[in-house]
């Protein structure tokens, strides 16, 4: 927004806030969850439409109400004391739940996601209906930071895609990726920082594959791809370097052009293991070789037995 060319166009201040409001609350709109945006005093600034489908209450009737007023009483300390902690610690983010008091004079349980702002000095809210089985198993599988798929699902679909890769003698790679470079990143721009890039990584890492649903954060900066081929152990290295090349894209914070690489270790189901925690511990062998070897590039796990050596993008590319 051009603000000086605005001012000279003769733009009073009001409608200034205005499209100041706009662009700051335009992430709500694309929010199929609830979202809410509120300030230091608990006030309700912003609501989407989202909230009169789960609770019945309109943006409008929310809009300059305080949020105490519909929590549960017995839930009030613990879920303020989450707040203060945003603000008086170096967390950027927290995860809480709390029953909400709907439009009909029930409780639901919601489950939220919470930013603080220092700059604007706002809490940023996604929230969940937590009385929706469907949400509580979601809620469950997936990463709250970024919306991938978490451990806990890994660890439910690995033994399946392993059995259906070895049914239909296809290959399953299984790829651990490790981020380089993001700990200089939170170290130098924040924790705020360091979530902004992550949620970034994330949504490259979901274009690169063919089913979004397999790219899966395991926590921190470690994630993992998991992709099949008819017999073809060739594509997990052509989807490596295409990862490691968006990855390599650099990130816009607040600013400040970030570059970050990442390290990967592919183990290969059934041929490496076609048990899931061995596949696991190959790949994540491999990805610290990687590591070892100037990092920014993948190694297979089976590279040890064979003698051949770690890739890189730009050996790739030399060769291409």
């Amino acid at each position: 927004m051009n603000v000086k060319a605005l001012l000279e166009d003769g733009a009073g201040g009001e409608y200034l806030s205005h499209l100041f409001s706009i662009e700051r609350y335009a992430w709500m709109a694309l929010s199929y969850d609830m979202a809410l945006a509120v300030d230091m005093d608990g006030c309700i600034l912003e609501a989407n439409a989202a909230w009169a489908r789960a609770s019945g209450h309109w943006p409008e009737s929310l809009r300059g109400q305080y949020l105490l007023e519909f929590m549960d009483f017995d839930d009030r300390e613990r879920v303020l004391s989450k707040f203060q902690s945003l603000i008086t610690s170096d967390a950027a983010t927290t995860t809480f739940d709390f029953r909400f008091r709907c439009a009909d004079g029930a409780y639901k349980r919601f489950n939220w996601n919470m930013l603080f702002s220092p700059d604007n000095e706002i809490f940023y809210c996604i929230v969940k209906d937590l009385s929706d089985v469907h949400d509580l198993r979601h809620a469950a599988y997936h990463d709250t930071l970024t919306g991938l798929p978490n451990r806990l699902f890994l660890t439910d679909a690995l033994p399946r895609l392993i059995e259906a890769a070895g049914e239909h003698d296809h290959i399953l790679a299984l790829m651990f990726l490790d981020l380089d470079g993001f700990k200089q990143v939170n170290d130098t721009l924040g924790h705020q920082a360091g979530d902004v890039l992550l949620q970034a990584v994330a949504e490259r890492l979901r274009q690169c594959i063919s089913r979004p649903e397999n790219c899966v954060r395991l926590g921190g900066d470690e994630f993992v791809l998991l992709e099949t081929w008819p017999c073809d152990c060739h594509g997990a290295a052509r989807l490596a370097e295409s990862v490691i090349s968006s990855v390599n894209q650099p990130v816009s914070i607040d600013g400040n052009e970030v570059h970050v690489g990442v390290s990967i270790g592919i183990a290969l189901a059934p041929t490496d293991a076609d048990v899931p925690a061995a596949l696991m511990e190959l790949a994540d062998q491999a990805m610290y070789r990687a590591k070892r070897g100037g990092k920014n590039r993948y190694v297979f796990a089976a590279d040890e037995l064979r003698g051949c050596s770690s890739s890189t993008l730009e050996s790739v590319e030399a060769n291409a």
